[in-house]
């Protein structure tokens, strides 16, 4: 068979279906060259966005092939722009593509962790055993502090890829793992030198930056990523009161892709003229042009895309410049020094050391120029920094990423922690700061600075993002997306075709911003269409309540649920409002830009808001315990492929012997899932009907075998593979008796049931017992770490809306989201299908709605309509 040719679009687009409709592809997607169908004459042709399946006309220059290793790896990754950003990294790409099994690694376990551990690769290659399938996943066995915190011990449903000890492996794609380049055990980098010490650094034979080889005039290349651009020598010399830096080339560019414009601290050392047309590098990034020895350029003709083809696509990994200076910062960095010698510095800026000479008292000039330089530093204070900004700090620059921002003991400002570029002969670290760990990186690459003395990385230009995310989302700088404030209690909008209507389409639902999906759609789930939360809408502040609890139930009905009710559309800055509240109120960081887990979120939100728990479970002989959802978890007996969550909720409360106290309102349930993105089951298919009648403790109960009241009940029957369907069984009398005289149930352990007082005073058995059933009426699906929602909008089975907060862009880094609502009404058809019949499907094969709701199930939402009236 043919290999699949894959792409990957680089720009997002939209081109017409086979249908003759258009479709939207977003970028990152990976797109599959169809068969048997040649480009048109204009040079677009037809390929299949694999991940919606749908066959779309590709216009040109959006999209680029994958070639070799790099295909496998990225279709492994779900996440279309981390799939994109990764795609961008060449040099992480090619070193990702040579990790073979025995490798050391760092694997971040979760999504949503952010946190990298070791781990050894034990496994490469699809871990889906379908013939189609090519994509690459690594199977780590994780080591040292993180053993004992994976979800495996090799074993993939049910197929065996490596072999460690039980929870010390994970399975993961390429995006969320790196190279150890340096273990645990590796030697520290070596200590820094006196602060007396002179600060010029040899670094190489012969000391070029003492001697300089090249002249005015002279013609130059150097190496800028994939290219080598060439030049003139217009200055070579020491840059100002610069000495130990060492000698630094100006160089007139024969095309426009520097960022010089030649002055030095106000200072003119030669003449550009423009910026574009200049660049300032140390001699050592400098090469002479000589007759032996031409430049490497790329041809012409390369089908590689350019940064400029990504420029809807900015990324912090596609660096337009080529690093800089390998030698000691002008201002060497403070990293390992002893706290007695920082007593001496404690007014000099971290990471600067001055150098004295014989105690002669600093020139009057010397001073202008540090005030100066704290004024530089000052104009910098506006730009908001976080981790993984891309920042430069001296002058000349030296570039890096932060990794850490904090405040380490003996310290009053915040400091970052940055990751260079290229490794600094001394002065530096592998991550460590006075003796303790803050990140992981190469060794004598990690510079500890001020925060204050950090400044965005120039080269990027307008490409950086410079925006904190959040402080961004505020009403003026998303007046184009607002929505209303509305006081008036709104009910849930019609149910059947009228709310769809209302419901559906383009900037529709509660708009996403800065990894707010989880709480975007756990909340659609909760309140469009049910009114049996609201409520934690309508209480009353009581004299225990402070201003938390009025300012956040305010908040949450007057500027989302009401105006979600009643205009179909909430932005994302009234999401921002609230998450602050919570992350103030709950003492709970990260609800404002992190990703979290709807767990965190309803744990959080039920607990500032003082609501009491759903429901209430008993385990035998114990108190009663509130909760506001339940996880299932399921024991190793074997169950089918296709489990409904009626079957799994039964199994999960008869393994635990756990009891509902009374029948509630609402029930969540989440589903049996080792972590994110590694599922107990392959497909589950929610029940819509949910049948709690025997998993009551004190509710009247059918014989399993003749109907009439049941009297006891049998756990060890459930378990009783010969005995028929796994159900719960229960019997009256008679049939208890009988059961239990075959031979292989002679040793079952039947209790009795706890009936109604009612019932014990019956002269005769009723001739109908009631079921308590509950409603399906959302269901909350993730894919890798992206929550989207399903809701059910009318009392027809085939009344379903999908929701996704993020399902298009409009802008680039600094754009919005625009969140879209959905019918899709043939996902009934496999929510009512005999899960025997479901099980013969290929998940593949469904349609993408359908799939994502059997497939992703996160959690299900459960109502009683009754009970909600007075509940």
């Amino acid at each position: 068979m043919k290999p699949r040719q894959l792409l990957i679009a680089v720009k997002s687009f939209a081109g017409p279906s086979k249908a003759g409709r258009e479709v939207k592809v977003a970028r990152g997607s990976l797109l599959c060259l169809e068969d048997g169908r040649g480009a048109s004459p204009d040079g677009t042709f037809w390929v299949r966005v694999m991940d919606t399946e749908k066959v779309v006309l590709l216009p040109p220059r959006v999209a680029v092939e994958l070639t070799g290793a790099c295909s496998g790896l990225l279709e492994a990754v779900t996440n279309g722009d981390e799939r994109l950003a990764l795609f961008k990294k060449e040099q992480l790409m090619q070193r990702l593509s040579v990790l073979r099994e025995g490798d050391q690694v760092r694997v971040q376990i979760t999504s949503a962790s952010g946190k990298k551990v070791r781990g050894i690769i034990r496994y490469r290659g699809p871990i889906d055993k379908s013939k189609h399938n090519t994509s690459i996943i690594f199977g780590v066995e994780l080591v040292g502090s993180a053993a004992g915190k994976g979800f495996t011990d090799g074993t993939f449903k049910g197929h065996k890829f490596f072999s460690c000890r039980e929870n010390c492996g994970v399975f993961v794609p390429v995006n969320r793992i790196e190279p150890d380049d340096l273990p645990e055990g590796s030697p520290p980098a070596p200590p820094r030198g006196s602060a007396r010490e002179c600060t010029r650094i040899q670094l190489t034979t012969g000391d070029p930056l003492s001697t300089p080889e090249l002249e005015i005039g002279d013609r130059v290349f150097f190496k800028m990523d994939d290219i080598t651009p060439t030049g003139t020598v217009v200055y070579c010399d020491y840059l100002p009161k610069k000495q130990e830096t060492g000698v630094f080339v100006g160089i007139h560019l024969d095309k426009p892709v520097g960022s010089w414009d030649g002055l030095f601290r106000n200072r003119v050392l030669c003449h550009i003229p423009s910026p574009e047309y200049g660049i300032l590098l140390p001699i050592s990034k400098v090469h002479k042009e000589q007759a032996d020895r031409i430049p490497e350029t790329l041809p012409s003709n390369s089908s590689s895309p350019t940064s400029d083809e990504f420029e809807d696509c900015p990324s912090p990994s596609s660096i337009k410049y080529p690093p800089k200076l390998e030698e000691c910062s002008p201002k060497e960095p403070l990293s390992l020094a002893p706290s007695r010698e920082l007593g001496d510095h404690k007014t000099k800026d971290l990471g600067v050391l001055k150098k004295k000479k014989n105690g002669e008292k600093e020139e009057e000039e010397d001073e202008e120029e540090e005030d100066k330089e704290e004024e530089e530093d000052k104009q910098y204070n506006h730009h908001l920094l976080e981790i993984n900004s891309v920042v430069e700090v001296n002058d000349p620059p030296i570039y890096g990423v932060i990794r850490w921002i904090g405040e380490p003991p003996d310290e009053d400002e915040a400091i970052a922690g940055l990751e260079l570029e290229e490794p600094l002969p001394s002065g530096c670290t592998d991550g460590q700061y006075r003796g303790t760990r803050y990140f992981h990186c190469q060794p004598n690459k990690a510079l500890f600075v001020k925060l204050r003395h950090c400044r965005p990385d120039s080269r990027f230009g307008s490409l950086q993002n410079l925006e904190n995310p959040v402080l961004r989302c505020n009403p003026l700088d998303f007046r184009g997306y607002t929505s209303s404030r509305v006081e008036e209690d709104t009910p849930p909008p019609p149910l059947g075709d009228q709310g769809m209507e209302h419901l559906s389409g383009w900037k529709k639902g509660i708009q996403g911003h800065c990894n707010s999906c989880y709480l975007d759609a756990t909340l659609f789930c909760m309140f469009t269409f049910t009114s049996v939360l609201d409520s934690m809408l309508l209480r009353p502040a009581d004299k225990n309540d402070g201003p938390s609890y009025t300012e956040t139930r305010d908040l949450l009905r007057t500027e989302i649920v009401n105006p979600l009710r009643k205009n179909g559309y909430v932005c994302a800055t009234k999401i921002m409002a609230l998450r602050k509240v919570l992350e103030t109120a709950g003492h709970s960081s990260g609800f404002t830009h992190e990703e979290k887990d709807p767990e965190e979120f309803l744990t959080l939100l039920f607990r500032v808001l003082k609501m009491e728990p759903l429901f209430q479970i008993r385990s035998a002989g114990q108190d009663p315990h509130g909760c506001i959802f339940y996880q299932i978890f399921i024991e190793d007996h074997l169950t089918r492929a296709v489990p409904t969550v009626q079957e799994l909720l039964e199994g999960s409360l008869v393994t635990g012997d756990l009891k509902f106290t009374e029948a509630p309102s609402c029930l969540i349930l989440q589903m049996p899932r080792n972590g994110k993105n590694f599922k107990a089951f392959r497909t589950i298919q929610p029940s819509l009907e949910l049948d709690l009648t025997d998993l009551l403790e004190d509710s009247p109960r059918e014989c399993c075998i003749c109907q009439g009241l049941a009297v006891t009940e049998c756990l060890d029957c459930y378990r009783d593979h010969s005995f028929g369907a796994r159900h719960i069984k229960q019997f009256c009398k008679l049939c208890s008796q009988q059961v239990h005289k075959h031979r292989a149930r002679r040793s079952h352990q039947p209790r009795p049931l706890h009936l109604p007082e009612e019932l014990s005073r019956l002269g005769s058995l009723p001739d109908f017992i009631p079921r308590q059933t509950m409603q399906l009426f959302g269901v909350l699906c993730i894919e890798t770490s992206h929550y989207v929602a399903f809701t059910r909008h009318g009392p027809d089975v085939h009344q379903w809306l999908f929701f996704d907060s993020m399902a298009d862009r409009e802008g680039g880094l600094n754009g919005f989201n625009i969140p879209q609502v959905t019918p899709c009404s043939e996902v009934a058809d496999y929510l009512a299908m005999p899960p025997e019949a479901l099980q013969g499907l290929d998940p593949k094969s469904l349609p993408i709605y359908a799939r994502r709701l059997l497939c992703d199930a996160y959690m299900c939402f459960y109502h009683s309509p009754s009970l909600g009236l007075y509940k």
